[in-house]
């Protein structure tokens, strides 16, 4: 079992921390939904807005589909389990959504002395589609993801026996109650991020809060980071 450079493992969420799909998220779940209609006509009655969707992001794909149609039947849900992936990741890798501002330097300049690793519910095709459109899969440790572990606090569990550490040596950077939560769950460190798709009260009290992701670095360097 290897043992993470300098005993610091930092997790990320994905979106909302590093990447933002808001831009066609919206437009995505149409088009989805459009192509599970041709196949089960009159499955859905609406079409949830933008807003309504990214309340919802940071919990496992399978929780928010059910959140958003409570009342469609399971063969249109898992259909548009599939669609939307497919959709997305087309739209992802042609650059549609956004890489947050000073996000390739401020991790490359972390790996030095840090393992950092992905710690998101999206599905595995996903983030890979994130990662490699914006040259970043070197940047992280080999995924963890929901598709294998179920969810966010089992990744992070999984990441801390891969490598050999406690929670005190671990810390999880995120923008949703999800990710506090998770942190919480096993015990590590959090820092919050107040520029994703979340709301600041998700996160206040839980830990230190950045407001861009290049901020990091310095808290990072110059200070402790704790509940």
């Amino acid at each position: 079992m290897g043992t993470a450079d300098g005993g610091r493992l930092i997790c990320f969420d994905l979106d909302g921390v590093i990447y933002s799909a808001e831009p066609f998220l919206g437009e995505a779940y149409r088009e989805a939904i459009a192509l599970v209609e041709q196949k089960r006509p009159g499955s859905f009655e609406r079409v949830p807005s933008t807003r309504e969707i990214l309340d919802h992001v940071g919990w496992p794909v399978p929780v928010i589909l059910a959140r958003l149609f409570p009342r469609v039947d399971d063969a249109a849900v898992q259909l548009l389990y599939a669609e939307t992936l497919e959709v997305i990741c087309r739209r992802v890798a042609a650059r549609e959504g956004i890489l947050y501002p000073g996000v390739e330097p401020t991790l490359r300049a972390l790996r030095r002395d840090r393992v950092l690793a992905v710690a998101s519910n999206g599905r595995r095709l996903y983030i890979e589609t994130v990662l490699s459109t914006y040259g970043l899969a070197d940047c992280f440790a080999e995924r963890i993801t929901a598709d294998q572990v179920s969810d966010k606090t089992a990744i992070l569990r999984a990441y801390l026996e891969r490598y050999g550490l406690g929670p005190e040596s671990t810390i999880m950077v995120g923008d949703r109650s999800s990710d506090v939560e998770a942190a919480r769950a096993v015990g590590c460190r959090f820092i919050g991020c107040d520029y994703g798709h979340g709301y600041r009260d998700e996160i206040e009290n839980a830990g230190p809060i950045i407001g861009r992701f290049d901020q990091l670095s310095t808290l990072l360097g110059g200070q402790a980071v704790g509940w």
